[in-house]
């Protein structure tokens, strides 16, 4: 194999691991880019979904108080839409929650709340609705729910930190084939270094120097090259064409 093809195929190994680890490193980075705004846009979407049903709940708990304290007993609006609020927000949260397990307590606590709710609205439970039944039981009921909603919440945030954890492991994966790329890239140039130094730089080096020392001094022309390529030829040439000059001097 001749300089040029030896030094173009040296270059072009070169070109294929960088392009190569650029690549690998770019769908790692854009995995990891969609990965980061995925987690985000759930966290975002669990933190606002979290606060509706505590405002919905607030609007609830209102409205309730309202009519325990006029002694109302019709539904009141406010109720009736922050309700359907709530449960839309925590329907959302299910089609949307990783893990099921983390809204049980919610829909646990809603079923009680929404019981006791009901009993005073529709069954005979509206005769217990004085003031020691909203502070004393309905009290106890809304504050398990509005818990309930703050700890998914919490959960929700504490999900966030294990999948950001797990997100700081692929940034170190979308950036060690470049690393590796880039440590095999440098002992590659060295070695290219050193073979192009020892096997050509040198070589030619030596004929310079050959030829000098036979123009000036009529030194013997001896040069070794190792490989069987252009310098080699080269040096057999300056060889014939010393041997000519000999062979007409002769004459």
């Amino acid at each position: 194999m001749g300089i040029r093809k030896k030094i173009t195929t040296g270059f072009l190994t070169l070109e294929f691991l960088l392009v190569f680890a650029g690549l690998v490193s770019l769908f790692e980075l854009s995995r990891l880019s969609r990965n980061t705004q995925n987690v985000l846009d759930a966290s975002t979407r669990n933190m606002t979904l979290s606060v509706q049903m505590l405002n919905a709940l607030q609007d609830q708990n209102t409205a309730l108080l309202g009519m325990v304290a006029s002694g109302r007993g019709s539904v009141d609006s406010l109720y009736l839409d922050g309700r359907r609020r709530f449960d839309k927000a925590l329907s959302e949260a299910t089609v949307t929650v990783r893990d099921l397990t983390e809204l049980d307590a919610v829909y646990s606590a809603r079923e009680t709340y929404y019981r006791l709710t009901d009993d005073y609205f529709y069954g005979k439970g509206r005769l217990k609705a004085t003031p020691q039944w909203f502070s004393d039981i309905y009290e106890n009921a809304y504050r398990e729910l509005t818990t309930s909603v703050k700890e998914y919440m919490a959960s929700s945030q504490n999900s966030l930190v294990m999948r950001a954890s797990r997100l700081e492991d692929s940034a170190y994966r979308a950036i060690t084939p470049s690393l590796i790329s880039l440590f095999v890239v440098v002992l590659i140039v060295m070695v290219f270094f050193y073979m192009i130094d020892h096997y050509y730089i040198s070589p030619t080096l030596k004929i310079n120097q050959g030829l000098n020392g036979y123009i000036a001094s009529r030194l013997p022309f001896k040069v070794d090259t190792e490989l069987h390529d252009e310098i080699r030829v080269l040096k057999e040439n300056i060889d014939k064409i010393l041997v000519l000059l000999k062979g007409k001097r002769s004459e």
